[in-house]
């Protein structure tokens, strides 16, 4: 899995539609699953305001995770180990 940082709007924004391209999908078929205009995924791609459901969709859609940490916080991440 490709990790992405997002530090604010704009960096989620670019993520989203790294993760929209490799997809292959448009900006209208993200638009159509998420169940919102077209308008909101350029929005959402650019950094501006959404809905914070439609965000937390579109992540979960293109199958991605995301980890919402507050300002200041410490937090390390660790991917479980696999056993055999």
């Amino acid at each position: 899995m490709t990790t992405m940082e997002a530090f604010d709007a704009r960096d989620f924004g670019l993520a989203v539609k790294r993760l929209r391209n490799a997809r292959g999908w448009t900006q209208a078929d993200l638009a159509e699953w998420l169940g919102v205009n077209r308008v909101t995924v350029v929005r959402m791609e650019q950094g501006r305001p959404v809905a914070l459901t439609a965000a937390m969709r579109a992540i979960v859609l293109l199958g991605a995770k995301a980890l919402i940490v507050p300002k200041g916080a410490f937090v390390e991440v660790m991917e479980p180990s696999s056993r055999g």
